[in-house]
């Protein structure tokens, strides 16, 4: 399994939740069209998204991309 497949551990994925807005945060395959061409994590509410490296998420405002155009 590549790193852009692996997926967040069950148990931890129940309580992440967007750092700047404290959203909820929807899960966004690599294969799904992710512009990063890795897994991410998306807040629809302050329109987010958190790369996810090697099962690992990145839950740094700084390092998250901008998904509202």
């Amino acid at each position: 399994m590549s790193q852009s497949q692996q997926t967040i551990e069950p148990w931890l994925r129940g309580i992440l939740r967007c750092p700047q807005c404290k959203g909820e945060l929807v899960d966004v395959p690599a294969e799904a069209g992710a512009a990063s061409g890795t897994a991410e994590l998306r807040c629809d509410v302050c329109h987010l998204a958190y790369p996810v490296e090697g099962g690992v998420p990145v839950l740094l405002v700084d390092l998250a991309r901008r998904t509202d155009g």
